[in-house]
């Protein structure tokens, strides 16, 4: 099983290999083409063309390896495009800048993620340091509705490469499920199972959350082990089902309001018969963000009174809770929702 996150993110074959100008020439013009194909106005093929354009070439001046996709979608009925960038470069280390277009230094525009922001309808973003970031940016039809966005944001132990923590993060229609997966303490052995379990549930992620748990709890099986929460969310309604193993916590944050979920005493790919999973169900209230963390983060961990870092993307925050609470002596995954 390989542990180079851009081969999860996108498969060997997937995407157009960004490394010239010549190749960001051709994503702009592919990201064109599908969005006429998909009926969008003139105005939005330009916008999607640029996005392209801004993604490509943050991959020639950040990035290692850089692959760009672009995908029809389509969403109640209104037609839309995605453009996924993947890459295996050192991660956006300080997403608040980098969203407002403030340059990393003197040789940067530090325009492209900015652009990229203001020019699309959702932007989800999966930060590794040290291993690659992952940027999904959709642009919709008028009156297609809109859905919340995701920001992931992870690092590994000062002493290692690689993190044993995880995220996958799947759409569908009107269904959004995020995981996170914690393999038991770090290094190798850690990212072996946290790889295997998160295989399993992209997998299968349409099935009920508990379902999806259990499935990674046989596809575990040999591993160090790993503990694992995963949220199901009806866009619709803002209903959310959890399911939850171990100490991956889940926290429902409002301004001044913070509600945590702790997952049951169990490890998953252990040899225990009997499987143990805590599942919490409730429906998201207007503006509220879910949150879930690995234990790399403090217990104490909650910026429920920062009115101010409540109102940043999702990646913002998420970046935030990790610098602030993260332990030096472990793994951190931060992911948030809203």
């Amino acid at each position: 099983m390989g542990t180079s996150l851009i081969d999860g993110w996108l498969g060997a074959d997937d995407g157009l290999p960004i490394f010239d100008e010549a190749s960001v020439s051709v994503a702009r013009q592919r990201a064109r083409e599908v969005a006429v194909a998909q009926g969008l106005g003139d105005a939005d093929a330009a916008r999607l063309a640029t996005i392209a354009s801004e993604l490509g070439h943050n991959l020639l001046r950040h990035a290692l390896g850089g692959r760009l996709e672009v995908r029809p979608l389509e969403r109640r009925g209104y037609p839309g495009v995605e453009i996924v960038s993947v890459d295996r470069g050192g991660g956006i280390e300080d997403p608040r800048r980098a969203l407002a277009g403030i340059p990393k230094n003197a040789d940067s525009l530090g325009a492209g993620l900015s652009a990229v922001r203001n020019l699309a309808d959702e932007v989800d973003f999966d930060v590794r340091l040290g291993e690659g970031t992952h940027i999904a940016a959709r642009k919709l039809a008028s009156g297609a509705p809109r859905h919340r966005q995701v920001g992931a944001f992870g690092r590994p132990i000062r002493s290692e490469s690689r993190s044993g923590d995880h995220a996958g993060v799947r759409r569908d229609q009107d269904v959004l499920v995020v995981a996170v997966c914690d393999g038991l303490g770090h290094g190798p052995e850690a990212r072996e199972a946290s790889l295997a379990m998160m295989a399993a549930f992209h997998q299968c992620w349409r099935e009920p959350p508990a379902d999806v748990i259990e499935a990674c709890h046989r596809a575990g099986s040999g591993t160090r082990g790993a503990v694992m929460a995963i949220a199901r969310v009806e866009e619709a309604t803002g209903d959310v089902d959890v399911a939850s193993v171990g100490n991956v916590s889940c926290e429902f944050l409002l301004p001044r309001e913070g509600r945590r979920v702790e997952g049951s005493s169990f490890v998953l790919g252990s040899p225990q018969k009997l499987l143990k999973v805590t599942r919490h169900r409730r429906t998201l209230r207007p503006g509220e963000a879910l949150m879930l963390f690995t234990d790399g983060v403090t217990a104490r961990a909650s910026v429920a009174e920062d009115l101010a870092l409540l109102r940043e993307p999702p990646i913002v925050v998420a970046r935030e809770v990790a610098t602030r609470f993260g332990r030096d002596h472990d793994d951190v995954l931060v992911l948030v929702l809203r």
